[in-house]
């Protein structure tokens, strides 16, 4: 019995889509991160496709935001980009210290804010976990020939104690905020960490 060609046709094309479908498909979103499309539907964000360049000597990293007119250089022998969670925003990315009980974040967007509006929005982010931040250190700094701002405060979160600093900037152009963050009994102790951290912010 001969199958007609239309038939033939079909049933590759139904074989076809069944395999792709009974795999997982990669695909670059407009910002540039990657995502893995899942057979039921549903998405999640790649976390093998962290968007670093590759290590220079010496082991550091640059983390380049979707705002091109920042990144931030950091070692990746004690720092480690961790992986994007859903509940975070297209223009934040956490990094954790590989040996040291320390945390950081980048976080910017192509927003024309003012520095000082970046520092209010730092401070109402810290007040939303439920605890006025007392600010100890607020002072200008020099990034590149920019004139950011350099904040550091204490807040308690679920009896917990925190001492976070900053860098923040903002332009017409956008805004950027790269914090470091640990107990405040071990801030002293462990400063120069976070400093590295911060001092890694590059504004073109």
């Amino acid at each position: 019995m001969r199958l007609s060609t239309r038939f033939v046709f079909l049933a590759m094309t139904a074989l076809t889509v069944s395999a792709v479908c009974a795999q997982d498909l990669r695909a670059v979103v407009e910002d540039g991160r990657k995502v893995i499309l899942l057979p039921n539907g549903k998405w999640r964000f790649d976390a093998s496709a962290a968007r670093t360049k590759p290590p220079a000597p010496g082991g550091m990293l640059t983390y380049q935001p979707s705002a091109k007119k920042f990144s931030v250089a950091y070692s990746g022998d004690t720092w480690e980009l961790m992986q994007v969670k859903d509940s975070d925003s297209a223009s934040k990315r956490a990094f954790a210290h590989k040996t040291l009980p320390m945390y950081a974040m980048v976080i910017a967007d192509e927003i024309p804010v003012s520095t000082a509006a970046v520092k209010n929005v730092i401070l109402a982010n810290a007040r939303a976990g439920g605890a006025e931040p007392t600010v100890l250190l607020d002072k200008p700094v020099d990034i590149g020939g920019n004139a950011a701002g350099n904040i550091r405060f204490a807040v308690a979160h679920k009896g917990v104690e925190f001492e976070f600093v900053a860098y923040y900037f903002g332009s017409p152009d956008g805004n950027v905020q790269v914090s470091c963050y640990t107990a405040q009994s071990l801030f002293a102790k462990y400063e120069n960490e976070c400093k590295k951290f911060l001092d890694g912010l590059v504004i073109k």
